[in-house]
């Protein structure tokens, strides 16, 4: 018999007229008819056999002894109800930087959290000297760490191209025992074929603002005199694509808001234009443009539609949508899903004049800074509040919630300046996590030929 009823260890859910049912511990994601999800819900609302037993019989007029085996079969084999795998709170350590090269930008979008760029002091740009300290700084504290990841932020870090180059050079030449990883997050405006040239040659990652056609992008993707920016970036972004087309060294990212929540057509807008690596976030803020709670229902029928379309596209061309991938046959990776986005500890940012904050959307915060590139981590107690929270089980509100091992307890920054508090998760964040992880586990389980993980019942 099953004696198993923890409610935490299986998540029932329905997405696109399907019914799934994903094991917390193991990953496992398994597809059921109509009775046999029935069953399984019943007995995870009631704790009880005989209860979902007569509920089948009412509901369905069937004998549920078929049933029960195949569940006691998936029981015994750690497919459902399996056991949690042991874990525990790291030892995190540097590795990864985010240099916030610029403090400035050309464009005004209107959502931007950077306060248009600059980060709500006055507009700088990041010296060749403090980067190189910056590379200096982390690899000094990144001991043991045979790979380190720099991204290059603002702003608009094209405006400090110099400084980009220089650093890239230095870490290189400086350090070449260490496997660097570079990024740069821009909005393409000053992209030009010699600047791509050289971000290409050096393996860096481009990420590519764009919130989707012109009449999506120009909404809020403005210059400083109101006037829309599509036609200007659109050009320079495609000859990315174009010229990366053989690689995944880039995605193109949007941004979507309460007035834009047709993300169905926006993906599959950019994916016509021809771009084949695409993300799309949802905007933070508590201005009008924010999503609310009333947003959610809407919201979650555009996940669905964008995952069903995004299926039926990849039999035509692959192209990949980033919340969409996920690893099934792998299962979460648990002990390192319960760390989190390492912020503070794995992950800090660094503003022109070398100050030190837990990531890039904490820079400018006066009372989140850790210290600077000269002296240091100097503010350990913050260091470790926010090495606290990231281990998961430090948040309460996460410990019992079954996405807790793919969304890691949300992003810090979030939670912050939403609630004020970096363990107090942002609840709006978490729904829109919940839906786009059901659309990942959809998403991948109808790309399986042949799954694992699928059962007859």
């Amino acid at each position: 018999m099953i004696d198993r009823s923890d409610k935490t260890s299986v998540h029932l859910f329905t997405f696109n007229g399907e019914r799934f049912a994903l094991d917390v511990n193991s990953g496992s994601l398994l597809n059921f008819d109509k009775p046999s999800f029935y069953f399984l819900s019943e007995f995870l609302n009631s704790g009880s056999i005989d209860l979902a037993r007569q509920g089948i019989k009412e509901k369905f007029n069937i004998d549920t002894e078929e049933i029960e085996k195949e569940f006691e079969t998936l029981v015994e084999q750690g497919i459902l109800f399996s056991k949690p795998i042991p874990y525990f709170e790291s030892n995190l350590t540097l590795k990864s930087i985010c240099l916030n090269v610029a403090h400035s930008c050309n464009f005004a979008c209107t959502y931007c959290f950077a306060k248009k760029g600059s980060y709500g002091d006055s507009e700088s740009l990041m010296t060749p000297e403090n980067a190189k300290a910056a590379i200096d700084f982390l690899v000094k504290n990144s001991e043991g760490k045979g790979a380190l990841e720099v991204d290059f932020f603002g702003g608009e870090p094209l405006l400090a191209f110099n400084t980009v180059k220089k650093t890239i050079k230095y870490a290189k030449i400086s350090y070449p025992d260490k496997k660097w990883r570079f990024t740069i997050t821009t909005n393409g405006s000053l992209l030009t074929p010699d600047k791509e040239q050289f971000l290409y040659e050096n393996d860096v990652s481009i990420v590519l603002s764009l919130d989707g056609n012109k009449e999506t992008n120009d909404r809020f993707r403005v210059l400083k005199n109101g006037q829309g920016t599509f036609d200007f970036v659109f050009p320079k972004i495609n000859e990315v694509a174009i010229h990366r087309k053989k690689s995944e060294g880039y995605y193109v990212r949007g941004t979507y808001t309460k007035e834009t929540l047709e993300i169905s057509k926006i993906a599959m807008d950019l994916r016509n234009m021809g771009f084949k690596f695409i993300s799309l976030e949802p905007v933070v803020t508590k201005d009008k443009i924010g999503i609310t709670k009333e947003d959610l229902p809407k919201l979650k029928m555009e996940y669905e539609k964008l995952a069903k379309e995004y299926v039926e596209s990849q039999k035509e061309e692959k192209w990949k949508f980033f919340h969409f991938n996920l690893d099934l046959e792998a299962g979460p990776c648990v002990q390192k899903r319960v760390n989190g986005c390492g912020a503070g500890v794995e992950y800090v940012a660094v503003s022109p004049n070398g100050d030190i904050f837990p990531c890039h959307q904490f820079d400018g915060i006066k009372e989140t800074k850790l210290g600077d590139i000269f002296t240091g981590i100097t503010n350990k107690k913050l260091q470790d509040k926010f090495r606290r929270a990231n281990y998961l089980f430090n948040k309460e509100e996460c410990k019992d919630c079954w996405a807790r091992f793919y969304c890691s307890g949300g992003c810090l920054a979030n939670n912050y300046n939403m609630n004020g508090d970096i363990l107090k998760p942002y609840q709006i964040g978490c729904e829109i996590q919940k839906m786009r992880i059901e659309a990942a586990l959809y998403v991948q389980y109808k790309s399986m030929e042949l799954s694992p993980f699928r059962t007859s019942a």
